[in-house]
């Protein structure tokens, strides 16, 4: 029942380790930071970004080294979805069950439980152009007047509802194609779509960009030192006039991807584009085989494999040099291994390089959880993969609904209709409880980052001799345990070392700041 799963060159996306993971030291400090440790911290934000939205629209983003911030200087932590290309939810809306608006209306209901407050809005050429076949059109795809009618007719009104809802539109340019990013036509398709978009836009506040979804070719893999500093220059010659094009109308902030399928975010701590407000994205799914928080560093940590000396830093994460955001993640057994679908052996064993992680939802939450790093799960849909619900009702499948051969069924008479949100090996429930623990944590308002100091051996909330309640306010929760992250190192906590090894290992360390994560992510 796919309607346009998205599909990847398996042949290309091997999975490559760095030999440079984060200390352990590291990981203290990051997960000890202002805000960086709310539990999920999915739609919860700190400054205008609140999760139960007001009547303004939210403030533009700006970029403050490796934090977001508003218009008032107060940071701010994205974490929402991603919905369908909005053209195609409205070519197919009788047989998906809900319209655009109603969509993002979900996504964004505290009363139903969920916190989005980010939503990312992908373009496809086929939707733009109304592609017929299986494949995808050949850049230059379309011309400026089909991205007028595209961005009139569809993308202005899911801008604006997201608006409306008081959460951020990033808008994204998924082109499916199996050209490299040094392709000359594809450059230049990517440039005239911004050239439109971004001066459509240029005056809305709650509007961020990402260029290019999955940049795909010229991979290199298995180099460093210098070979891997002119690969990356190399990525920056190509992709800087697409930044030059949206920076030609408008500061707003951009989120820039990387070769091998935006997995190269380590690039931005070897150097970055010359453009103000530009952030990073990062796409990993499980099988690409991360399971610590470390093993997901490593994305963001640039390679030395032969333990040279080298031009950049080998040690630091990007997400410790700007702004990165997971805008890609998700798990799905029905989806294809490099979209979620590895989240099964199955499923891993259909590509010869994927991986398997069955735990994959625990693992990228405990590291966004971790980590200063925003994030879009994809797909909030119960038919593009990998998606979040199925539809509460019977129906034929469909391929392309500009298949002049293929008849969109007309489903539903009434919209919008039921969404059933799924569970267990799908990502759904995954996604909404990630969510919410965040926008739990942030309330609507500002976060106060002074962090309280621990009670002692008071605060034991079950009897099992551990202290739950960190801050000694009668409960357990996230400032337990930024309180515990900050002060796990004092000699308070040390010489009572019984009361706050919560992972049992003899000693108080960062990795029993993952186990109170843990507790938390399974109290909720």
């Amino acid at each position: 029942m796919a309607d346009n799963i998205e599909r990847t060159d398996d042949t290309d996306r091997t999975r490559t380790r760095t030999n440079a993971t984060a200390s352990r030291r590291r990981f203290m400090q990051t997960a000890a930071g202002a805000g960086a440790l709310a539990v999920g911290l999915g739609g919860g934000a700190v400054g205008s970004a609140a999760a139960d939205h007001d009547d303004r629209s939210p403030s533009r983003l700006e970029r403050d080294g490796n934090l977001i911030v508003d218009a008032d200087g107060e940071e701010v932590e994205l974490h929402g979805v991603a919905i369908a290309d909005p053209k195609r939810i409205d070519v197919t809306e009788r047989a998906r069950g809900k319209t655009v608006d109603q969509i993002i209306e979900l996504a964004t209901d505290a009363e139903q439980g969920w916190h989005a407050n980010v939503i990312r809005l992908p373009i496809k050429a086929t939707d733009v152009v109304e592609y017929p076949d299986s494949d995808s059109p050949e850049p230059v795809a379309f011309d400026e007047a089909q991205v007028r009618s595209y961005v009139e007719d569809h993308l202005d009104g899911a801008v604006q509802k997201c608006a409306d809802e008081g959460v951020y539109a990033l808008i994204s340019y998924h082109r499916d194609t199996n050209r490299p990013w040094t392709d000359g036509p594809l450059s230049e398709e990517t440039e005239l779509l911004w050239d439109v978009v971004a001066e459509r836009y240029a005056d809305q506040d709650h509007v961020v960009f990402e260029p290019f979804h999955t940049p795909r070719g010229n991979s290199n893999y298995g180099v460093s030192g210098q070979a891997l500093v002119d690969w990356w220059s190399d990525w920056l010659d190509t992709a800087q006039p697409w930044v030059d094009t949206i920076r030609s109308h408008t500061d707003n902030l951009t989120i820039m991807g990387s070769p091998r399928y935006s997995q190269a975010t380590f690039g931005a701590v070897i150097e970055e584009f010359d453009a103000e407000n530009v952030g990073y994205s990062l796409h990993v799914y499980p099988a690409h085989g991360p399971t610590t928080p470390e093993d997901y560093d490593d994305f963001l940590v640039p390679v030395n494999y032969d333990g040279d000396g080298v031009s950049y830093d080998d040690e630091t994460p990007a997400y410790d040099v700007a702004p990165v955001v997971l805008t890609s993640w998700g798990f799905d057994p029905d989806a294809p291994a490099a979209v979620g679908g590895a989240i099964t052996r199955e499923a891993a064993r259909e590509a010869n390089w994927a991986e398997h992680d069955p735990d994959y939802g625990t693992h990228v939450t405990e590291w966004l959880s971790t980590r200063p790093v925003h994030s879009t799960a994809r797909n909030f849909d119960p038919i593009w993969a990998p998606r979040m619900f199925e539809r509460d009702f019977e129906g034929e499948g469909f391929d392309n609904p500009y298949d002049p051969e293929q008849e969109v069924p007309n489903l539903v008479s009434d919209l919008p209709a039921e969404w059933n949100l799924l569970g267990g090996e799908y990502m759904g429930e995954t996604i909404k409880e990630f969510l919410a623990s965040g926008s739990e944590s942030a309330g609507g308002e500002t976060t106060d980052e002074s962090t309280p100091e621990p009670s002692g051996p008071a605060g034991d909330l079950d009897d099992d001799g551990l202290v739950e309640d960190v801050d000694d306010d009668g409960d357990q929760d996230i400032d337990d345990m930024r309180a515990f992250a900050d002060q796990f190192e004092s000699e308070e906590i040390q010489s009572n070392p019984g009361q706050y090894d919560y992972n049992g290992d003899g000693d108080v360390d960062e990795y029993d700041i993952l186990e109170f994560y843990h507790e938390l992510f399974r109290n909720n």
